[in-house]
Formats: C-alpha cells, structure tokens, sequence
C-alpha cells in the first residue's frame, strides 16, 4: 500500500512538472528513504535550465510541501534550427577601442533583450596582444551577462585570409563544472577589425549561452 501511494504521489510530481513552461518529459527517482534522489528533465531550449529548475523547486514545494536541493536536478535540452531563431542572442551595441602610450584599453557593450552588459579590458599595446584586449573585452561583457555562472578564457585570436578576405577566428576555453571546452568563432572583416573580433566571440560562445 505504501510502494503504490509513493508511486502515485512520483506519478503526480511528474505529471505536475511536465506542465512547465519548456519541460518536455521528465522522471522522479524515490531512494530508500522515500525521499527525492534524482529528478531528470528533457526540456527545450526557449528557457535557461536555471530558470526551469527555480520553476520546478517552486512547484514541488507549492504542491507537495517538498524542498528540493537544486542539485538532484538535471536538464537535457534538446536544440533544433526551428526553435533557434526564436531564442535571443547577445548582440553587439558598441565596441571601443582607445590608446595612451603603450597601453590599449577596449569598452564592449552588449545587448540582450533590451538589457545592455558592459565589459572593459586594458593591456599592453603589442602586435601579439592587442586582438586579445578587445576579445578579453568582450569575454568580460558575457561574463557580467551569465554572473559567474560559466566562465571563459580567450586562447587566441588571429586574422587569416580567406579567399581574398580578412577574417578574424577566435579560440576561447568554456570552463563549466570542471570541465574545458575549447570553442571556435569566426567573423570576415568588413569595416572595423575590431567589430569582427567582438563578433568572431561571440560566434564561438552564444550557442552555449542559455538566454531565456
């Protein structure tokens, strides 16, 4: 009687949780204790995970009078193209870049859901570094978007040409719960190098980003 009242009650969490907003399906697993081990998500992309995990925690304890520790919570999201051009994207909304003597300093702003994030940048001016000071810029601008919750070095950026065209690429390191992702960006030079490596960036890392 208490396995099929458990049972029913990880029937109704489940049925409770498919009901929000971007969940797709999801699974309840009861430990020995009766207690809540594991919830696992398949939802889509439209929302960040964090957003759907505060939503999840806030209905289980409206309805079922249970805290649950974000952690036994795990999210799958599915990606496809449709469901991608709806999903916002940093955008840039100036890149500066200003020298005193040997020293370099970038400003980018960036731009997301009519929000703007700012990134500043200062070094030394030399041939090697100044692509770097506009990237670390821009790596700084999502930083202060994401708020610590992944981090980002720049490797390298270069400009090559490419049939006749300046392109900037840029390697930057995704660091995420001790892990390392190398991500590639590219960006062809129209007007302003500094633009295109701001672009090139964010070519790499926006994909990573969950924006709701």
């Amino acid at each position: 009687m208490i396995f099929l009242e458990m049972h029913s009650r990880v029937n109704e969490m489940e049925e409770l949780i498919n009901k929000i907003h971007s969940v797709i399906n999801s699974r309840v697993v009861i430990g020995g204790s009766d207690q809540i081990i594991e919830i696992h998500i398949l939802a889509n992309s439209q929302r960040s995970a964090k957003q759907i995990i505060r939503d999840i925690q806030s209905a289980l304890i409206t309805c079922f009078d249970m805290a649950i520790d974000h952690k036994v919570i795990s999210i799958a999201q599915v990606y496809d193209e449709e469901e991608s051009i709806n999903v916002p994207r940093l955008t840039i909304k100036s890149v500066e870049f200003t020298t005193e003597g040997l020293e370099g300093k970038a400003k980018v702003i960036l731009e997301c859901n009519g929000q703007t994030y700012e990134g500043q940048y200062q070094g030394i001016r030399t041939s090697s570094q100044i692509h770097k000071i506009v990237a670390q810029s821009t790596i700084n601008a999502v930083e202060a978007f994401v708020q610590g919750m992944r981090r980002f070095v720049v490797e390298e950026v270069k400009t090559v040409m490419i049939s006749g065209k300046e392109v900037v690429v840029s390697a930057v390191t995704l660091i995420q719960k001790n892990s390392e992702r190398l991500l590639i960006g590219k960006c062809v030079v129209e007007n302003d190098v500094n633009s295109a490596i701001t672009r090139s960036v964010l070519d790499a890392i926006n994909r990573t980003l969950e924006i709701s």
